[in-house]
């Protein structure tokens, strides 16, 4: 299988788009939608300090070094990993891939104990240590999957409230994805490629019978349609600007209890779906 632009042994087929890519290819592709992507929102202004949310897995490993690539030169930007330590091995790994990239790295062990499938306390202590870490912008590894799957679920739950609910409230950090119309595919080659020393992806969270059987209806129609997760993302971004009932109010998560406000960090602007799977 030969790349599409130059001739070179190709390392990916891009369904969407119906090219195989060189891994040269592939990185110039991935960075520059991701480029795009943070332009089209407005999502890095002057002056700005992002934390990055960093599990040491290919996706947040992958924004790190992006953004480092892309960003980390500019005088009037700074960065900061930040992490929260959920038990997990390579802890250590995870601080030395941050520093290694020459990024300041912050720890924090304040997690609580979810429910099994409930992600609220792991991200609102993201969300939590993002300030104490003076940052202004709080970057998520949400990939083109989880995005589409979190607005997929919510559609079928006829859940408005969360779908429309785009805004943070004061004291909430504004959340960016520059991945957010990345495939987890493609991200996943690419943090092999590009990024090395990051850890395998994490399991994947326990999910009720709904979840896994939106997970796999949409699965299973992006493999006969792969533009598919984009028109659902789009319809997210879309729906996000409606403005009625239920528009910033504080729903009660359905696992934890907790009060979660339609489009806080924890929950990104249509779910559950906020980190990625690394």
């Amino acid at each position: 299988m030969r790349c599409d632009r130059c001739g070179r042994d190709a390392v990916l087929f891009q369904p969407s788009s119906g090219l195989r890519l060189c891994a040269g290819h592939l990185r110039l592709s991935l960075e520059a939608r991701a480029k795009r992507t943070i332009r089209d929102h407005g999502w890095i202004r002057p002056g700005d300090r992002i934390a990055v949310a960093c599990s040491g897995g290919p996706c947040s490993s992958s924004l790190l070094h992006f953004l480092r690539e892309h960003f980390g030169m500019r005088r009037d930007l700074t960065l900061v990993a930040i992490t929260v330590d959920e038990g997990r091995p390579g802890m250590a790994r995870i601080g030395a891939l941050a520093e290694g990239m020459g990024i300041e790295w912050v720890a924090s062990e304040e997690t609580g104990v979810p429910p099994a499938g409930c992600t609220w306390p792991r991200d609102r202590a993201l969300s939590s240590l993002a300030r104490r870490a003076g940052a202004t912008r709080l970057a998520l590894g949400t990939t083109l999957d989880d995005a589409a799957r979190s607005v997929f679920l919510h559609v079928l739950r006829g859940d408005a409230a969360r779908l429309a609910g785009s805004s943070h409230g004061d004291e909430e950090i504004p959340c960016i994805r520059p991945f957010l119309r990345i495939p987890e595919e493609e991200l996943a080659l690419y943090a092999r490629l590009t990024v090395p020393g990051h850890l395998p992806p994490r399991e994947p969270q326990a999910m009720d019978q709904v979840e896994k059987e939106a997970g796999q209806m949409l699965a299973d129609y992006t493999s006969r349609h792969p533009s598919a997760p984009f028109a659902v993302v789009n319809l997210g971004e879309a729906l996000a600007g409606w403005s009625g009932p239920g528009k910033g109010r504080q729903s009660p998560c359905g696992r934890c209890g907790e009060p979660v406000p339609p489009g806080c960090p924890a929950r990104g602007a249509w779910g559950r779906e906020v980190t990625g799977n690394g």
